[in-house]
This record gives C-alpha cells, sequence and structure tokens, in this order.
C-alpha cells in the first residue's frame, strides 16, 4: 500500500478512497438505522474534529448521496441523510464490512462493542 502503516485504517481509507476519512464516513451512513448522520457526533465519537469529514459530505453531497436535513426547532446540529435508497446503501455497507473485516483480519485486531479496536490473539 505504497508504505501506508497498515496499523491504522484510515491509511486504508486513503489509499483505496483517496481519502483518510472516508471509509469512516460511508460506514456511518451505510449503518445509520435511520440514514441519518451528524458530523460532530460522529467526531466525538472517533476522536476527531467534525471539519475532517466536510470535504467528505462536501462530496457525497455532490454525488447526491446525501441530502441535508432541515433543522428541526432549535437544534442548532446539522444532520445529513444517506440518499438513493438501498440499492445504494446495502451494496455498500458490505463493502464497508468486508473492507474492514479484511484489515481486522491481516492486522489481528476486532472492533468491540463500542467500536474502538483491540487486538486479539491469532
Amino acid at each position: 500500500m505504497r508504505g501506508a502503516d497498515l496499523d491504522d485504517i484510515r491509511a486504508v481509507s486513503a489509499c483505496m478512497f483517496g481519502n483518510r476519512y472516508r471509509l469512516e464516513v460511508l460506514e456511518a451512513f451505510a449503518s445509520a438505522p435511520d440514514g441519518q448522520v451528524n458530523l460532530g457526533r460522529l467526531a466525538i465519537r472517533q476522536g476527531v474534529q467534525s471539519a475532517v469529514y466536510y470535504p467528505v459530505v462536501r462530496d457525497l453531497l455532490a454525488l447526491r448521496m446525501v441530502t441535508r436535513v432541515t433543522e428541526v426547532g432549535r437544534d442548532r446540529r446539522r444532520w445529513y441523510r444517506r440518499a438513493g435508497g438501498d440499492a445504494l446503501w446495502e451494496p455498500l455497507g458490505r463493502l464497508v464490512a468486508g473492507l474492514r473485516g479484511h484489515y481486522d483480519l491481516i492486522t489481528g485486531t476486532e472492533m468491540n462493542a463500542m467500536g474502538e479496536q483491540k487486538r486479539v490473539k491469532t
């Protein structure tokens, strides 16, 4: 992978998708039960600033793969909703899960219930 550190799933994302955070965003949209994602919440969960996701979401907006959710009431958080239906997001979800499974296999890690990686004995 052109010298990428395989201990970092973001390196896999950079090599495959040209952006370190694209895989995380695709995974968030594909796995969101209601299809909605808030970048601030995602960033907190992943331990980064939400600004790292803006270029990815701008690209997805341009491709009409996601839409902005109209603000409701006093909620100042901006939400995005996946678009394109199950015909788009189910295969993307399988791709993301397959990539994560492959990454876990080659690095000897797995995700725990909190979405954090932990080393496992192989």
